[in-house]
């Protein structure tokens, strides 16, 4: 144990010595009688550190040695905070213009030297305690039990079998069986409940499930309870989900939009959110599955929102406990489904797959520890999981899996299923290195079961100061692959995937979160306050996490100092949001669906010099006070979802600014053009700022990524002024390291003028996301051979434009919505699209009387890489034209996993849309990979009868029912 809080806190102090180091470099004469001090804590700290890295060696430890690295902790957050002090004073001289100014500063911080030549003198007297207690103990090697030989973390861990299942198939048609039996049928609300401890798979088998029937419900939302429920949330995502998957039309989408509105920013009520989702879910068949139950209370709290409508609608749950999976059910309780252990076929199956490609790819003299491995593992997927990703990172030797069944330990053959997980979870953590160490354990800031996205993560990382300078290597590339690193060790589960393949977000398994916990706060690393649950701490409070409500949390924020909180986090509506004047040393500010949160919370934000990440989503506030400029080290601002119009003028003093995210319809400032550090900018409303904003725009040779509001014209400026200022801007910036672009819009408005005459092309294109329609597909899109995610509207598709994006050699993800069906069948050829693994085709799903072919045809051998399909068509139209049989070319797509199809039944007979399922159905059967499909049916309210059709009569192509 003594070795991993060593090897975290080895993950604080490198980062401290870079900065001391950083210090030291500076001119002597900035740092005049303090030099030799600085140089004296950097030697000490560095002494200590290589201490560290021999204690990180050893498993255990003397209670001495363990208090020496607590004091050790202490101390360099100490350092660190009074180091960064003192390096905001010099840099606010060097970017301080005017005589005058200058000695202002000058006296102020002289003044400030004087402290902080204080403070270190201070903290050498304690670096020097610290020390001696080093030697006191005697903490040597010698006398330590050494840890196993260290191994190579960045060997592959076989990313693209993470998510590939083993022993679920009888389990998915069981639970299938239940939820589809009589779902045609008038029937009252059914729930099922899937009971059985721990890390067997419950949550992933309710996915399972609910992947399989969703397309047969209305509306379906899948969300998590947790131990401590917030009842309030878990109903606004329901709502939440239930409106994002239900069809709409167009003239719903504005309801929608309030609703949504009302949602995010408004302080509901349980009684509200309750009778909300009864309204909206009246009339409908829905499917919700409720995640990780741990009492009949919570059960009783949030089924009342789920009414008994009788149409068949069905609720899945998980828990843990038998007694609450029962209760459930009631009085069905035939309907409760027991989750059994893989067994040993499943699981060496399982195991094998998850450190080669294929099983039988496993030595003959591994046989024997595998089962050894196998036994202790007990049939449990996330132990098997955690172990096989483990040793996929390590050398494939017999004595390293020896070691391996060796470290599980004989005594866990008498342990509770659960504490052996938690012990082989316990060291996938161990083994990880420092450096990821403390990276995992800043996920305990989150709230449990949080979707984390993946950019912020790796943003607040690097605002804390835990990525470490690579040579060569941008922060962000090093914070990704930490991120991958713990994806592939399966310490973190991804969540969606991005256009390049890449997780979204993730989320922490319950059992990993528990084990996150418990050691942060034996490491002081977060303080976290969650209802009415405290994580006690007997030293200063580093990080302070606030998450849900409750009276208590003012009361304990008033009695407790908060000058040492390098970050603050909010999740939720909180009683009271401490005074910003009492930080000091705050670097990551992020507060998060507050709609509490009021302009006058935020009014003294400049007092926090040292500020790097601010996060204000989905809060009520509506402006940003003019002191915000003062926040030199600045490097992230995200408003979205805030009711911000205007931005002040003093944002152009953001010198080192790199991301800029606002919500619609905010207005820029004249001097945008200053903030020279800034790579994305999101979004920018052409319809509020100036024409001289956006000619600033060109000065921003840095920006990577670009969004763009356009309403079809500017109310503010002439029109064709405007356009042709952003054109030249888009120009200068396309032949800089413009990446992504993203434009939006609201309106039915061409973008060809931004395009038409684009001179030079932007070499650098890597993905362009746009809701605005073109006539034409632009001709420079042929030329971008980076280009790996498009996404564009055109008014229609021919024969040409699918012959100009097969070509594009890097081009991953293609999604092509279009306002009419094309009038030709596009035949996607074995030319071209060679690495294209995620297609979309959508024509509009709501014109009605316009014919239109079937608009794809595949080949044998197109799109060879293809994962995912998505298309729409017109189910008359394309059985009239090539008969009921017609399968599209699907089951020649060898490489497909996931299809969705989007069947428009307007004008058809109800045969034509069973036979076209039926096709698609067969088609996928006969694929490798027997891929997941989902079939989705609209336009059903303007079918026609047999004798409607075709002045009474209907011709039957071969193949159809008769």
């Amino acid at each position: 144990m003594v070795g991993v809080t060593a090897s975290a806190l080895m993950g604080l102090m490198e980062p401290l010595l870079n900065r001391l180091g950083s210090l030291v470099e500076r001119e002597n004469a900035n740092l005049s009688g303090i030099h030799r001090q600085v140089i004296f804590l950097r030697d000490e700290l560095r002494s200590m550190c290589t201490t560290l890295e021999m204690v990180s060696e050893s498993e255990e430890a003397s209670m001495q040695v363990k208090d020496w690295m607590g004091q050790l902790r202490e101390l360099s957050y100490d350092v660190e905070d009074c180091i960064e002090i003192f390096m905001h004073h010099l840099d606010h001289i060097a970017t301080c213009d005017g005589f005058i100014q200058k000695i202002i500063s000058k006296v102020i911080t002289l003044k400030a030297h004087y402290h902080v030549s204080i403070q270190i003198n201070e903290l050498k007297e304690r670096v020097m305690e610290v020390s001696d207690r080093r030697k006191r103990y005697k903490i040597d090697p010698s006398t330590l039990f050494p840890k196993s030989v260290p191994i190579d973390p960045r060997l592959p861990a076989l990313f693209e079998e993470a998510d590939r299942l083993v022993g679920i198939d009888s389990h998915v048609a069981k639970l299938v069986q239940w939820l589809t039996d009589g779902t045609s049928l008038h029937t009252p609300r059914k729930v099922v409940s899937i009971v059985g401890f721990g890390g067997l798979g419950k949550t992933t088998l309710a996915n399972q499930v609910f992947q399989k029937v969703r397309n047969q419900f209305d509306c379906t939302a899948f969300v998590s309870v947790t131990r401590s429920p917030n009842v309030n949330k878990i109903l606004k995502d329901t709502l939440l989900q239930f409106l994002k998957s239900s069809p709409i039309t167009a003239d719903q989408n504005q309801d929608i939009a309030r609703v949504q509105e009302d949602l995010n920013l408004k302080t509901l009520q349980y009684p509200q959110l309750v009778q909300m989702n009864r309204d909206y879910l009246e009339n409908k068949r829905y499917l919700v599955i409720i995640d990780d139950l741990w009492s009949k209370q919570a059960w009783k709290e949030v089924q009342c929102a789920f009414p008994q409508n009788n149409n068949a609608s069905k609720i899945i749950t998980t828990t843990r406990i038998e007694d609450v999976a029962k209760y459930c059910s009631f009085p069905h309780k035939e309907y409760v489904y027991p989750m059994m252990p893989l067994d040993s076929d499943d699981s060496k199956s399982l195991f094998l797959k998850r450190i080669f490609y294929h099983k039988d790819d496993c030595p003959l003299e591994l046989k024997e520890v595998t089962d050894g491995i196998l036994r202790k593992c007990r049939g449990l997927p996330l132990a098997i999981v955690n172990i096989a990703s483990l040793l996929a990172t390590k050398p494939i030797s017999k004595r390293e899996w020896e070691r391996m069944r060796h470290s599980l330990g004989s005594a866990l053959e008498q342990d509770h299923e659960l504490a052996l997980v938690k012990r082989i979870l316990f060291l996938s953590y161990c083994d990880l290195p420092h450096y990821l160490k403390i990276c995992f354990l800043h996920l305990s800031i989150f709230p449990e079961d949080h979707v984390i996205g993946r950019l912020c993560l790796t943003r607040k990382w690097i605002a804390e100061g835990f990525i470490a300078e690579q040579q060569g290597q941008h922060l962000e590339d090093t914070a990704e692959n930490y991120f991958s690193e713990l994806i592939n060790r399966n310490m973190i589960e991804p969540v969606g995937t991005d256009y390049s393949g890449r997780p979204r977000a993730c989320r922490v398994h319950d059992i990993m979160f528990d084990l996150i916990i418990s050691l942060s706060v034996k490491e002081n690393f977060v303080t976290i306050m969650a209802d009415h649950k405290l994580t006690p701490s007997a030293n200063k409070i580093r990080r302070l996490s606030l998450q849900g409500n409750c009276a208590e949390q003012s009361l304990w924020l008033g009695a407790n100092s908060l000058s040492q909180v390098r970050s603050f986090t909010v999740f939720g509506d909180v009683v009271k949001i401490p005074s910003l004047l009492d930080f000091h040393v705050l670097r990551v500010l992020d507060i998060q669906n507050c709609p509490s949160l009021e302009d006058r919370d935020i009014e003294n934000i400049g007092s926090l010099s040292h500020l790097r990440y601010i996060s204000l989503y989905n809060s009520n506030i509506s402006m940003i006070p003019s002191q915000i400029g003062r926040l030199q080290h600045l490097q992230t601002l995200d408003l979205r979802a805030t009711r911000i119009k205007q931005l002040p003028a003093t944002i152009s003093q953001l010198h080192q600014l790199v991301r800029l995210c606002v919500p619609n319809g905010v207005a820029l400032p004249n001097g945008i053009g200053d903030m020279t550090a800034l790579e994305e900018l999101s979004m920018l409303d052409a319809s509020k700022n100036s024409r001289e904003v956006v000619q600033e725009l060109r000065n921003l040779t840095k920006l990577k990524v670009l969004g763009i509001k356009w309403c079809g014209y500017n109310v503010i400026n002439d029109e064709g002024s405007f356009k042709k200022s952003l054109v030249s801007s888009f120009c200068n910036l396309g032949e800089r390291n413009l990446h992504s672009l993203r434009i939006e819009t609201t309106e039915r408005c061409s973008m060809d003028f931004l395009f038409d005459s684009l001179c030079p092309h932007p070499c650098h294109m890597r993905t362009s996301n746009n809701s605005a329609i073109f006539t034409r597909l632009p001709k420079w899109i042929s030329y971008l051979s980076v280009l790996t995610n498009l996404v564009i509207f055109i008014e229609e598709v021919g024969g040409g434009d699918v012959d100009v994006l097969k070509d594009l050699p890097a081009l991953h993800c293609l999604q092509i919505f279009t306002a009419e069906y094309p009038q030709e069948s596009l035949t996607i050829s074995p030319n071209g699209f060679k690495c294209l693994e995620d297609f979309h085709f959508r024509p509009s799903m709501y014109l009605k009387k316009k014919k239109g072919k079937m608009s794809l045809i595949f080949e044998a051998g197109a799109m060879p890489r293809l994962n995912r399909l998505w298309f729409r068509f017109a189910v008359h139209d394309t059985v009239s034209t090539y008969g009921a049989n017609f399968d599209f070319g699907i089951s020649l797509l060898s490489s497909l996993k996931c299809l969705w199809v989007s069947i428009n039944c307007r004008g058809a007979m109800a045969w034509e849309v069973e036979a076209a399922k039926a096709t698609i159905t067969n088609a996928t059967a006969l694929l490798p990979n027997r891929p997941r499909n989902e079939i989705h049916i609209f336009g059903e309210e303007d079918m026609v009868e047999d004798e409607e059709q075709d002045n009474g009569t209907a011709d039957q192509p071969d193949g159809a029912p008769t």
